[in-house]
């Protein structure tokens, strides 16, 4: 028995990349994207986090498989105790107020469990957020479509007393399009970094590897202007190795935009970050042409964005950095900007936020 684990040696992650079904060339139904009678097209563009439920680090770090057994079970109840059953309600209504065009997801999680010890991967789904979160969309008649849906880090591990499970998360990075948003959506891309931090498991004496990436589609509007949209969810404990990741977006999927450049993600890096080398990767990315949306239409507002504390329950002045963000380069201004999710009346029914992140909605003039 080890820890979080291969599907053949009990850990490690999976490098598997999953894209979701494109979206048709056109969406016909719904209102047309709002124009502001000088040739430019606004589209509305969010950013959301979805919390995976749980801080892994206690687990990571145990030093012995006692104290792993413990940690494990521990996140297992965690997971449980900040219910995504609730929090999906609370994040479809938040949506469906914002009424965004395009939406990045990150930790778009999936929880299954097995039996303990089973070598086979664990496959009996309790948590599925992409599809709790839109079936609670249309229950509100919004409908939300899968452009690319990408796989990152997959874990497995046994889970200690009460509950003596394998208990097996798999990470996801998402776009969404509105049903009706009138966009045409071609050329879906999905690719993990080749700079990804191994993170040491003392309780196994081995590593694994913590696997992210980006997802990208080319979005052109109704009246022919065009853009790329890219989501994202860059390493939280590594600022080297999240700067590396944010030169990769540089030299791939930015470069190779045919037209503007429109990035959405959890980019864990900003530009007052209390530790200097947190804000690298922020920097790389405005050093090579890419412009904050944030300051441009809030300046000299910090407009935190995380965090709501890993039980929820924090009180909404707790945000303490902005690292959740949409960035822009080429023919593309942003209109507004504003933050969601820390509305005392959109907990969910027991009191909890919808996730530990807030949102973030930019509208951009395209064109």
């Amino acid at each position: 028995m080890s820890t979080w684990s291969s599907r053949k040696a009990r850990l490690a992650v999976v490098a598997a990349c999953a894209i979701g079904a494109l979206v048709g060339s056109a969406l016909s139904a719904g209102p047309a994207a709002a124009g502001d009678g000088n040739g430019a097209v606004k589209v509305s563009v969010m950013t959301r986090n979805l919390y995976l439920g749980a801080d892994l680090t206690p687990a990571i770090t145990a030093p012995s498989l006692p104290d792993f057994l413990a940690a494990t079970s521990e996140i297992w109840r965690h997971v449980q105790e900040t219910n995504f059953n609730e929090r999906a309600v609370a994040l479809a209504r938040e949506i469906d107020q914002t009424d965004p065009d395009l939406i990045g997801l990150q930790e778009a999680a999936i929880w299954r469990t097995g039996s303990i010890g089973d070598p086979a991967p664990a496959t009996n789904v309790v948590y599925d957020f992409l599809a709790q979160l839109q079936a609670e969309l249309a229950a509100r008649g919004r409908h939300y479509d899968v452009v690319v849906s990408q796989n990152e880090a997959d874990l497995e591990a046994p889970v200690g007393a009460p509950y003596f499970i394998d208990a097996r998360l798999t990470q996801r990075d998402v776009i969404l399009v509105r049903e009706g948003a009138k966009l045409a959506l071609s050329n879906p891309q999905s690719a993990h970094f080749a700079t990804n931090l191994t993170i040491p498991i003392p309780a196994a004496g081995t590593t694994f590897v913590s696997t992210r990436g980006w997802t990208s589609v080319d979005v052109q509007t109704k009246h022919g202007q065009a853009f790329r949209f890219i989501d994202t969810h860059l390493e939280a404990f590594h600022p080297l190795v999240r700067l590396a990741q944010a030169q990769e977006l540089l030299a791939g999927p930015i470069a190779a935009a045919p037209d503007s450049v429109v990035l959405a993600g959890d980019l864990n890096s900003g530009p007052e970050l209390p530790e200097p080398a947190n804000r690298l990767a922020y920097f790389a990315l405005v050093a090579g042409g890419m412009v904050d949306t944030w300051p441009i239409v809030h300046p000299g507002d910090p407009g935190f964005t995380s965090s709501l504390g890993d039980d929820l329950t924090d009180p909404p002045d707790a945000l303490e950095h902005r690292v959740d963000m949409v960035l822009f380069k080429g023919d593309a201004t942003p209109a507004t900007a504003y933050r969601t999710g820390n509305d005392p009346k959109n907990r969910t029914v027991s009191g909890l936020w919808p996730s530990d992140h807030l949102g973030y909605v930019a509208e951009l003039r395209i064109g």
